[in-house]
């Protein structure tokens, strides 16, 4: 049966932002073909367009989707996989951004014998949301058995992205590369020993290319071959690319940046290639802010920070706009309208940030840092609190004690003040001036 009409009106409903209209078709294609991949990644679309119109609410989607919740897992837990993976896209319909069902959609699938479905849903979440290391590599172990090796490679770069030490994905790109320098030298039809030098010769450069460090020498030689190649084609992509990180790997930030902006001349839409981008600037206008401050100049390291704040709340807003989900870039761009005064604005941002497990401490302690500067005193302790139970121990944990016993000191809440203070005491008796704000209370 031919279902490409249905897709075409389906996609059409997506652009129109006809969302339910959108959801409906894919949902009436898939009853039909529950392995078809195209409206499996067209269904994730129209959803994250959904939620990122409007956010959902998760006690409206655990009112109207539990029931769909309750019944995958339980599913799930029976063996009835296909029955599991129906009941998640009915839970995923009301609360689309949840990874853990996301995550849980495409592993059932994928026991049902869905492997197309199944790889729609683990690069659909990876892409709308990149720092989801078990979406990145999932994606990439599927695209790999399907023998797209470059789309797996992607995927497993992504995930070390997030985590450069991630054995699992290390160790798959490192596999990947080898497959293709294996097809690329065809040392299988080598007809002579030069042949086969000439292949491992290629072999090596491959290999070289895949590894995270290389010495000064190797950055060198091969910067120097990149160059003179670069003389003939200077609109190479893989070229510029592989130069860039070679500047990179040099501290050669500015040379980086110069290479990858042609690069994205000739690739605008390329969106890792803009993170790179942005990344290469505002580590260029850091190493300034480092230089204004060793110079003693203290005007042009005042200028600088505020270069830098700048720059860093424009990159945050232009992943956000990209990506609404993206509560990290949501975190950044809540730090930085911080750091340039937008409070309000801050604020906003870092209460969405909260909602990212891994960003939640930070949040917390950068919304008490927000409410501080408004002077709410009762919010900013509030938000100090809650950061120092996410904390539990460590240098942020002090900090929040710290901020506490500053604001309830201010307050004139002496036995409240020196009792946080004395916390800070009991783990790090030179921790700023903690000695000193007690014996001051004490007296």
């Amino acid at each position: 049966m031919d279902l490409s009409k249905f897709l075409e009106q389906a996609a059409d409903a997506t652009k129109r932002r006809n969302f339910a209209m959108a959801v409906k078709i894919y949902g009436q294609v898939l009853s039909i073909q529950p392995d078809f991949g195209e409206a499996r990644a067209g269904l994730r679309k129209a959803l994250f367009q959904k939620a990122a119109q409007k956010a959902p609410s998760k006690p409206v989607a655990l009112l109207l989707g539990g029931l769909s919740l309750l019944t995958g897992n339980m599913m799930r837990l029976a063996g009835q996989h296909a029955a599991a993976a129906k009941s998640f896209e009915g839970y995923l319909a009301h609360d689309p951004l949840n990874e853990s069902v996301n995550l849980k959609l495409a592993a059932a699938l994928q026991r049902a014998g869905h492997e197309r479905s199944a790889l729609a849903v683990y690069a659909a979440y990876a892409q709308h949301q990149p720092r989801c290391i078990d979406a990145c590599r999932a994606a990439g172990q599927l695209y790999q058995r399907q023998g797209k090796h470059q789309e797996a490679l992607a995927m497993y770069e992504a995930a070390l992205r997030v985590d450069p030490r991630d054995q699992e994905s290390l160790k798959a790109r490192k596999d990947l590369a080898a497959e293709g320098a294996l097809r690329n030298t065809g040392i299988d039809k080598a007809g002579s020993s030069r042949d086969l030098i000439k292949d491992k010769e290629q072999q090596r450069q491959l290999e070289r290319q895949e590894r995270l460090q290389l010495s000064a020498e190797e950055i060198e030689a091969e910067l120097t071959d990149i160059e003179a190649k670069l003389q003939d084609k200077p609109d190479d992509r893989k070229l510029l690319r592989r130069g860039a990180k070679l500047r990179e790997m040099a501290k050669d930030l500015a040379g980086a940046l110069d290479l990858a902006e042609q690069l994205q001349r000739l690739d605008p839409s390329d969106a890792e290639l803009q993170e790179l981008v942005g990344d290469l600037r505002i580590r260029l206008q850091e190493q300034k802010v480092q230089k204004a401050e060793r110079s003693g100049d203290a005007g042009a390291a005042g200028r600088a920070r505020a270069a830098l704040a700048t720059l860093r709340v424009a990159e945050a807003k232009r992943r956000v706009e990209r990506n609404p989900a993206d509560l990290a870039a949501r975190f950044d761009l809540g730090n930085g309208l911080l750091a340039t005064g937008d409070v309000d604005g801050a604020i906003a941002e870092l209460q969405q940030a909260v909602k990212d497990p891994r960003k939640k401490t930070e949040a917390l302690f950068a919304l008490g840092r927000a409410f501080q500067q408004k002077n709410l005193a009762e919010l900013a302790l509030s938000q100090f609190d809650k950061a120092l139970q996410a904390a539990g121990s460590g240098v942020l944990a002090k900090e929040a004690l710290y901020e506490m016993g500053a604001i309830c000191a201010t307050l004139g809440k002496r036995d409240d003040a020196l009792r946080h203070y004395t916390r800070i005491l009991e783990q790090d008796i030179g921790f700023r001036d903690v000695a000193k704000k007690v014996e001051a209370l004490k007296g």
